[in-house]
C-alpha cells in the first residue's frame, strides 16, 4: 500500500490529455473541449497524428498523467497512429488505474466497440495497409482489444445530447 499511495505524489505534467484523428473534430469538438477544461484549470495536451510534429504518448506525457480523453469519430480507425496510442493508452489505464474517457462524435459506441459499419470497414482497410500478411491476425487483434475495452468504459456519447 505504501507504494501505491506514494505513487500519487508524482507532479503532473499535463492532468488531461486528448486523443483524436482529424483537423475536423479539431476545429468543431475537441477546440471548445480543450477550452473548456483550461477555463476550470486543467492542464491539457491535445495528441493527434496531425500535429507539426506528431509524438507518441510518452512517460512524461500520458504516465503522469491522470485522465486521457479519447475522441472516437468515423475517420478515428482511418489512423493506425491513433489505433496504436489507444494500446498505449489502455495500457497505461491498466497499469496506473488512470481514468479513461471514451467520447462518441458522430458515431455509435457499438460501432466501435464492435469495429461495425463504416468504423469498422476503415479499421479493416487500415489494419491491411499497415501490417505484413504475417502480422495482420495480431495486428488487429490487439487494435480490437484496445478499441473493445476503451468502448465498454463509460463515456459521453454526444447523440444524446
Amino acid at each position: 500500500m505504501e507504494l501505491a499511495s506514494s505513487s500519487f505524489k508524482i507532479p503532473l505534467m499535463y492532468e488531461v490529455v486528448i486523443n483524436f484523428n482529424g483537423e475536423d473534430i479539431q476545429r468543431k469538438f475537441v477546440s471548445h473541449l480543450d477550452s473548456a477544461l483550461s477555463a476550470v484549470g486543467f492542464t491539457t495536451f491535445l495528441h493527434h497524428p496531425n500535429a507539426d510534429n506528431p509524438i507518441h504518448i510518452q512517460q512524461p506525457i500520458l504516465n503522469l498523467s491522470r485522465v486521457a480523453i479519447v475522441v472516437f469519430t468515423k475517420s478515428y480507425s482511418q489512423s493506425s497512429w491513433c489505433l496504436h496510442q489507444l494500446q498505449q493508452i489502455i495500457r497505461w489505464q491498466e497499469t496506473y488505474c488512470r481514468h479513461l474517457l471514451p467520447v462518441y462524435y458522430e458515431i455509435q459506441p457499438s460501432d466501435v466497440r464492435l469495429q461495425m459499419g463504416d468504423f469498422g470497414k476503415a479499421f479493416k482497410a487500415t489494419a491491411h495497409q499497415t501490417f505484413s500478411p504475417q502480422q495482420l491476425r495480431h495486428g488487429m487483434s490487439r487494435w480490437s482489444h484496445a478499441l473493445t475495452k476503451a468502448a465498454n468504459f463509460f463515456g459521453w456519447d454526444e447523440s444524446n445530447y
